[in-house]
């Protein structure tokens, strides 16, 4: 009896051993998918593009594409679209040196420059919030802070420094309404992107990705973008294959593949669900942008979730974002229900706001849905809303048709979320003083 009370406590001994030890390659193996998920969205989103442009013999590297229509359902590039503004983007390649980008002088038309590092963090965000002024900027690829524009200056200027060789221009123009597309649309020629000829480089590969990739496929993507930007490395997890050889993942020990094959789908589900838990945590059933999000102080897992459900979100002080998935008693937000949600009068955006609607994939992208009225969301500048006596907004919310379709928002037979963005934010938005009211399900 004695014997096997001791062979027990050993067994025991041995197995909290062990359990105290895999908590580090667990912890390693977790960081190392976060960190590597931006990465591989960017190289994803970034394939997409010239793959596209290649299909009508363009290099899309260092070109500056115009989309010339609104996003709708049909545009399933990028998670989360918008409905409101004009898109204008480039994939720059700056290893080989820096390019220039000339921006219109737009003082009465929002319009925001975004450029991205290769993580996906906003390093750069100039535009309204600069009074609209135009001129030419230089960007590069360097460790410097992000230029500004000289104090008295009535034009655009400098250089602007993002940390990593790649980076993602990503031009927002403000719409207001279909009667105006033709204007924006030729606003749009105006930004212009001048890449030298010492600053090109050969096209490099392009391949077709996932949204949501194996652990093989997702080192073998990202491993080379971060083997070249000493911004993206991290020496602390090379034993994971994070930041190694393309094919690092068939080099690990069978142990640590096992581990990425167990842990990853778990990863990935936490991540699909990342806004869904915020919204079903707060009291009026909106979760608004959380500390950090598009800039380099944000957290692995909100930059992953970020990545996976909006993708090139905005800092919150050029936009604020709130995502509501349940209703006012914290059910999911389905199609097979009716809804209604009161908007004040008056919403504290310099800018504009605007509501979305879209459904939720089972890989957690969210993308706009036909519907009968073609109208993809509500906002400050949709013509021919009624208004209460008070000027709060009514809206209807339901995949059938109300009686009068006036304030009517359509959404999918299912389950869909919300998403509400103010532009300009002033500060009752941002220092949580202003909120939006729960969805009401009607009975």
């Amino acid at each position: 009896m004695k014997k096997l009370l001791v062979f027990l406590l050993v067994v025991a001994a041995i197995g909290g051993a062990i359990a105290w030890w895999i908590r580090g390659p667990i912890a390693q193996t977790t960081t190392a998918a976060l960190k590597a998920y931006p990465v591989y969205s960017f190289v994803r989103t970034r394939n997409e593009a010239l793959l596209r442009a290649a299909h009508r013999d363009v290099n899309a590297s260092n070109l500056l594409i115009h989309r010339a229509d609104l996003a709708g359902p049909r545009d399933r590039s990028v998670t989360t679209p918008n409905n409101d503004t004009l898109y204008s983007f480039a994939f720059l390649d700056l290893a080989s040196g820096p390019v220039e980008l000339t921006l219109p002088a737009l003082p009465d038309r929002y319009h925001s420059v975004a450029v991205m590092d290769a993580r996906t963090d906003n390093i750069v965000v100039i535009g309204s919030r600069e009074g609209g002024l135009g001129g030419t900027i230089a960007i590069e690829s360097g460790e410097s802070l992000p230029g500004r524009r000289p104090p008295g200056t009535a034009a655009m200027a400098g250089t602007y420094r993002i940390p990593t060789k790649e980076a993602w221009l990503l031009i927002r123009i403000l719409v207001d309404g279909s009667a105006d597309l033709a204007a924006a649309r030729s606003v749009q020629q105006g930004f212009v992107l001048a890449v030298p000829e010492a600053s090109k480089r050969a096209p490099r590969p392009a391949i077709l990705l996932p949204t949501i990739p194996d652990p093989a496929l997702l080192l073998r993507s990202a491993n080379p973008l971060i083997a070249e930007n000493p911004h993206l490395q991290d020496a602390g997890l090379a034993a994971t294959g994070y930041g190694g050889a393309a094919e690092a993942f068939d080099d690990l020990p069978v142990w640590r593949q096992w581990m990425w094959r167990i842990l990853a789908p778990k990863i990935f589900a936490q991540i699909a669900d990342g806004i869904a838990v915020g919204s079903a945590e707060s009291p009026d059933g909106w979760s608004k942008s959380p500390p950090g999000i598009g800039t380099a102080e944000a957290s692995d897992a909100l930059r992953a979730g970020v990545a996976l459900g909006g993708l090139g979100a905005l800092p919150a002080t050029e936009a604020v974002y709130w995502s509501a998935t349940v209703d006012d008693a914290q059910a999911v937000l389905d199609g097979r229900n009716v809804y209604r949600l009161t908007l004040p009068a008056t919403i504290p955006a310099r800018a504009f706001w605007s509501l979305s609607i879209y459904e939720i994939l089972p890989d957690g992208r969210r993308f706009y849905v036909e519907n009968p009225i073609d109208r993809y969301a509500i906002g400050s500048r949709t013509p021919g809303l009624a208004r209460a006596a008070d000027g709060s907004l009514v809206l209807d919310i339901s995949a059938t048709p109300p009686a009068d379709r006036t304030n009517w928002l359509p959404v999918p037979e299912g389950r869909f979320t919300l998403i509400f963005r103010a532009y300009l934010p002033e500060q009752p938005i941002l220092d949580g003083s202003f909120r939006l009211p729960p969805v009401q399900r009607l009975p």
